[in-house]
């Protein structure tokens, strides 16, 4: 009888071990890999090199894209701040247009980015009369 109960304790101790190791969890919404948030406490802090951190970002992008996850939010955006100060205007827009694409809800505050940078054209609003004075 004691064998029995032995054999049934670990039968149902392998079948609970067997039942946590399945991998049917959730699958993650993005692919973390840590070089985000590095990245990002290295602009934050001034330190590293800013084409080193472009490099790590596109990295995540392409891996992120390969494996089928979607772009984390805040990556472009990230990335278009990384080529703004690089100086490369059309890379800083394209990414900052790729981060409104995945994630509408950022239009405004990329809107005021590329305002207060000059990437977009700033529109031209005149009152009346306002052309004749000085």
């Amino acid at each position: 009888m004691a064998s029995k109960i032995r054999l049934a304790s670990f039968a149902l101790f392998a079948l609970f071990l067997a039942g946590c190791g399945h991998s049917n969890a959730p699958r993650s919404l993005y692919y973390w890999d840590g070089s985000y948030s590095s990245s990002l406490y290295s602009y934050l802090n001034e330190e590293g090199d800013t084409n080193e951190q472009i490099s790590r970002l596109e990295n995540l992008a392409q891996i992120s894209i390969q494996k089928g996850y979607k772009i984390a939010p805040g990556v472009y955006a990230h990335l278009g701040l990384l080529y703004l100060n690089n100086g490369n205007l059309g890379a800083a827009s394209a990414n900052f247009d790729k981060e409104v694409e995945n994630f509408p809800e950022s239009r405004e505050y990329i809107n005021f980015i590329k305002g207060s940078k000059n990437l977009t054209p700033k529109k031209v609003e005149q009152k009346e009369g306002a052309n004749n004075e000085k």
